[in-house]
């Protein structure tokens, strides 16, 4: 079964929008048949700093056959250092649109 690392935009969203955003894309990603390591649902006992965030999330990346680009990924610090680690580790890239979605469920990751 693939792994696929969830990489989008979290830092100045509301917690919920973001919680969201993620849960709606681990289903899309879920309906192919993947495993999804979904960054809002990893352990965060640390200090909450930005950096600490990425330290865990770069940990599971790198296990991840996958990256899966979110919509507004490309306006995120945190999304385009994950993808620029994905490339460099050769990992297959896939963004949204690529996948099956329904209209509603895109819709909801692109309101804000």
């Amino acid at each position: 079964m693939k792994t696929v690392y969830l990489s989008g935009p979290i830092s100045g969203l509301p917690t919920e929008v973001a919680k969201e955003n993620f849960a709606n894309a681990k289903a899309i990603c879920e309906r192919e048949g993947w495993r999804v390591i979904n960054p809002m649902e990893l352990p965060d006992d640390h200090d909450k700093s930005w950096l600490s965030y990425m330290r865990e999330c770069i940990k599971e990346l790198v296990h991840c056959d996958a990256i899966v680009m979110m919509p507004g990924a490309m306006f995120s610090k945190g999304a385009m250092l994950e993808n620029n680690i994905a490339i460099s580790l050769g990992l297959e890239i896939a963004t949204l649109p690529e996948l099956d979605y329904n209209d509603d469920e895109y819709d909801a990751l692109c309101e804000e």
